[in-house]
């Protein structure tokens, strides 16, 4: 779990989604945002541990690890060099539902995760250095949120992930399963580029195009399995 092409990470998000997105659809209806991934009801338990996921993934990119490559624009054959917008995107989400949750209406942690991440790109060199294997614990808080918020988000896109009735239409085509495939890829890709892919690339500079294809690959069978025999869509 600590090198090759499954790893903690891999291991953690899947388990959730396979495991823990099932099991909380039958215990939803509690919490103000029951239902809601992204809701900013009143929920100070769950804003304060979003904030804390969000501060500690603020740290990771306000660190480096011995070894790992300078993170910038210049080499755009890596992975790691197309993590840094997506992260943007993804912390700004997280962040802004953690201090709506706790009531709080401001842009400010927003503004510091970018000034922190930009600041990061041109100072990396001097950042400080912390294990990479604390590194990794430190973003895996904010991982798994993520997978909190794409198993709400398929529970609300049940129709889609849900293949139970093109498996039992006897008139279903190739084509219409590779138009709802088509469909799962666009979105799921688009969300474990910025969720998953993004700050796990950033806390440790890993993998292989190759590898991260096949964890994505793993990622959204899992999904799809999840949705269609398990429950996670409700």
């Amino acid at each position: 779990l600590t090198g090759g092409a499954l790893r903690l990470e891999d291991v953690a998000l899947l388990g959730w989604l396979g495991l823990g997105a099932p099991l909380t659809r039958l215990l939803s209806g509690s919490g103000a945002n029951a239902g809601d991934p992204l809701g900013t009801e009143p929920d100070a338990l769950s804003g304060l541990i979003w904030l804390v996921a969000v501060v500690l993934a603020i740290a990771v990119v306000a660190t480096r690890s011995p070894g790992d490559p300078v993170i910038g624009f210049d080499d755009m054959s890596t992975p790691r060099s197309y993590a840094p917008m997506p992260f943007l995107l993804s912390i700004s989400i997280i962040s802004r539902t953690a201090m709506g949750r706790l009531g709080i209406e401001t842009e400010v942690l927003t503004g510091v995760v970018f000034i922190v991440t930009m600041g990061a790109y041109v100072a990396y060199a001097r950042l400080p250095n912390l294990p990479r294997v604390l590194r990794r614990l430190m973003i895996l808080p904010f991982i798994l949120i993520a997978g909190t918020v794409f198993g709400g988000m398929v529970a609300d896109m049940s129709a889609v992930f849900d293949l139970r009735e093109l498996l039992s239409d006897p008139a279903a085509t190739p084509g219409a399963f590779a138009a709802v495939l088509g469909l799962e890829v666009l979105f799921s890709g688009f969300f474990y580029l910025a969720f998953v892919f993004a700050p796990r690339m950033l806390a440790e500079a890993e993998g292989t195009w190759r590898s991260w294809l096949a964890r994505y690959l793993l990622f959204l069978v899992v999904t799809i399995v999840s949705v269609t025999f398990l429950g996670g869509g409700g």
